[in-house]
């Protein structure tokens, strides 16, 4: 069976209550069951929208932890900065995002700790400039993160 997008489904559920049940309830015999099937269709079109953005927002995490962890070997790369550990935490976030696609939710839970992690063996491996250096790359991430979850909230980052 084909995956079927919750937020196309619902979608097709309000444009079908909209233009199909909405005009065949006489609104002039039963205002109140006319003006709950508007509210219905508006619920579920609201419900569309949340799921698509949450979806949207969880890709560009990942999209954004990917590009974090490219920059943090490239940083280790041009600053010779030489940590197993660290190296190891990357392959172990990789690997982690990597086996957690779907569901969205799955995915979202897995972003956080992974980069967690990463930043523990940071704290756990380097000192000063050579972890301040580090550290950078993930912060991009978490910038990227909180920015999505704002814009989910309705609000946008505040500098």
């Amino acid at each position: 069976m084909p995956y079927l997008d919750p937020e196309l489904i619902l979608d097709r559920f309000a444009t079908f209550t909209r233009e199909e049940i909405r005009p065949a309830v006489d609104d002039g015999v039963d205002e109140f069951v006319h003006a709950q099937v508007g509210s219905m269709a508006s619920t579920l079109q609201f419900l569309a929208g949340e799921i698509d953005g949450r979806e949207t927002a969880v890709r560009d995490q990942r999209r954004a932890l990917d590009e974090c962890l490219d920059e943090l070997e490239a940083v280790l790369e041009r600053n010779e900065i030489d940590s197993t550990a660290v190296r190891t935490a990357v392959d172990g976030a990789r690997d982690d995002v990597a086996g957690a696609d779907e569901p969205t939710r799955t995915l979202e839970e897995t972003l956080l700790p992974a980069a967690d992690d990463v930043l523990t063996a940071i704290d756990r491996e380097l000192d000063g400039e050579r972890a301040a250096l580090a550290r950078r790359p993930m912060y991009d991430f978490l910038r990227t993160r909180v920015d999505r979850q704002l814009h989910l909230l309705g609000r946008e980052g505040e500098e």
